[in-house]
């Protein structure tokens, strides 16, 4: 029997110059099992609105993320677009959710939380253990500071390595989460995952958005009621742009289709 292939050679969909993998949320958790099995240091981030749009506006970024082992369409908008772009089975793939379903379907992986402010890993690590009794959590590390400083780094490495987890959890928020993955990915040897806002969310600092609002794609509403100094801007700019962006890229493409 032909090994299924990696998931680096998967096939991607160009949003925007970000190489998106057109997964479904059962692919894409299967493709992170794959990576675990593996026991490689790879990296795994999640597609937006705003890191499409960063892509745009910084080659480097983008080429960070396009580097990535997977990169999940985690916005409603960036599904969209895929499946405009031929690629009509891709679905959402929210990282908050992912996170969560593979607590629950792979029961036997060692999990290392990074990311938050002082005390919040371990109350993450906290509500993971009451949601899924008998979860391992086998290390955790804050990151109050930003961009996480090299001591601080060299130390969440070794002990990532000294812990010997299946995954890691990152949540820096994007763009700081893919630089810092891209960083240490090979040192530490394990899969790392993006997962932004996740931490805040089972801190209990945020509350996750009503299904409807995630599958109509209006999570961006919903968040924007909880934190409208922090991300009014963001998404007044760089949901217009790519909307733009998007219907330039789509309409040349159509136009490419039928010369």
């Amino acid at each position: 029997m032909t090994p299924p292939a990696p998931p680096e050679a998967l096939e991607r969909g160009d949003c925007l110059g970000t190489r998106v993998t057109p997964l479904t949320f059962s692919q894409a958790q299967h493709a992170l099992d794959a990576l675990v099995t593996r026991g490689a240091g790879a990296y795994v981030s999640p597609a937006t609105v705003y890191s499409l749009m960063l892509g745009v506006d910084d080659r480097a970024y983008r080429e960070v993320v396009n580097a990535a082992a997977l990169v999940n369409a985690d916005g409603m908008p960036v599904v969209w677009m895929l499946r405009r772009l031929g690629f009509p089975r891709a679905e959402r793939v929210h990282h908050d959710d992912l996170w969560l379903e593979c607590c629950a379907r792979f029961p036997h992986w060692r999990h290392f939380l990074v990311g938050g402010r002082e005390g919040q890993p371990e109350v993450v690590a906290d509500a993971l253990r009451r949601r899924y009794p008998g979860i391992n959590v086998a290390g955790l590390h804050a990151t109050p500071v930003r961009p996480v400083p090299e001591a601080t780094t060299r130390e969440i490495v070794e002990r990532i390595r000294a812990a010997r987890p299946s995954i890691v959890w990152v949540g820096l928020g994007t763009p700081a989460q893919d630089w810092w993955m891209s960083r240490v990915a090979s040192e530490a040897g394990v899969p790392l995952v993006g997962v932004g806002s996740a931490f805040d969310l089972l801190a209990g600092r945020t509350r996750a958005a009503p299904e409807w609002m995630k599958r109509s794609g209006l999570q961006w509403l919903f968040r924007l009621a909880q934190e409208p100094g922090r991300l009014g801007w963001r998404y007044a700019y760089y949901n217009s742009r790519f909307a733009l962006a998007a219907a330039r890229q789509l309409l040349g493409s159509r136009r490419r289709d039928t010369a």
